[in-house]
């Protein structure tokens, strides 16, 4: 369960908007820029590469669209997030992240402050999901968790099996909140977003944050910020949070009847923010936790 903690402020770069610059500074993930660019130079890497050349200032050209499909947010022991890969083909996850926090976005430029118990989490260098696989992320210890739920996830975050980039002390929001599968690949000016759910029923201060238009200069070699799509900033929250030991569930595929497909920020110019997740997910029969397993809906 989230309490009100001291916020961390990330290291001191630019954001740029039509209202202004944002400025941080902090210790929390300051070897984050350095090293990022270079982590994924391997050839197993390759589609996540940098993309800086003849379109210095586009998005990633080759981002798997992999989907969250379940999230737990209590107790502290069991808080989970899934994502399952509905290509065919396995997909490294070493520049995807998983966070909770609704300013994820400014991360290329660093300019936000962070909650001590909210988290943006990067999977390890070795990571990978198959074709037609599922991964799970506790936020707790794996111990705790797999005492928990009788199932040892595939990271966690509290062991350190996932890279904390910022937060100190992670977990979700019993009520729900926003959470939030992005890739960016070190150098971008900006990062895509890959699936968005707002799990359980978020209050206002816990919503997404509208990043139509938002300009951000991240580390690539020019000086030149460049602006998110539109969003539509639809996504409605669901009308309860799932209880204590339960999960809520994605139960349907996107498709272009449920997201819009076109003009947003999400892979291919899907827009994440778009999506009727009462038509998607579960719509408050919650049930107890299936880690590392997905509807036959979602896998066939």
């Amino acid at each position: 369960m989230k309490s009100t903690r001291p916020l961390l402020a990330l290291p001191a770069m630019l954001v740029a908007c039509a209202s202004g610059r944002f400025q941080a500074s902090g210790d929390d993930i300051d070897d984050l820029v350095d090293a990022a660019p270079a982590v994924d130079a391997g050839a197993t890497d390759a589609a996540s590469a940098p993309t800086d050349g003849a379109s210095p200032d586009a998005p990633p050209a080759a981002v798997a669209a992999l989907v969250l499909t379940e999230i737990a947010l209590a107790p502290n022991s069991s808080e989970l997030i899934e994502l399952y890969n509905p290509t065919a083909a396995p997909v490294a996850l070493r520049n995807y992240y998983l966070t909770d926090v609704p300013t994820y976005f400014r991360l290329p430029a660093a300019g936000q402050t962070v909650e001590a118990s909210d988290f943006i989490a990067r999977f390890p260098a070795a990571a990978t999901i198959p074709a037609g696989g599922v991964v799970t992320v506790a936020l707790d210890t794996a111990a705790n968790f797999t005492a928990a739920t009788g199932t040892a996830p595939t990271y966690s975050v509290a062991s350190g099996t996932m890279e904390l980039v910022a937060g100190s002390a992670p977990t979700l929001t019993n009520a729900g909140e926003p959470v939030v599968l992005f890739y960016w690949d070190g150098t971008s000016d900006r990062v895509t977003d890959v699936d968005i759910m707002l799990a359980g029923a978020p209050t206002a201060a816990n919503l997404l944050v509208n990043k139509s238009g938002l300009a951000v200069d991240g580390p690539d070699l020019d000086t030149v910020a460049v602006a998110y799509a539109n969003d539509a900033h639809t996504m409605p929250a669901q009308s309860a949070a799932p209880g204590s030991g339960l999960s809520t569930k994605r139960v349907a595929r996107e498709s272009a009847a449920t997201e819009t497909q076109l003009g947003g920020n999400g892979v291919l110019g899907q827009d994440e923010t778009s999506e009727q997740t009462q038509t998607t997910w579960d719509t408050g029969a919650f049930s107890a936790l299936t880690p590392g397993s997905v509807p036959a809906s979602l896998s066939n």
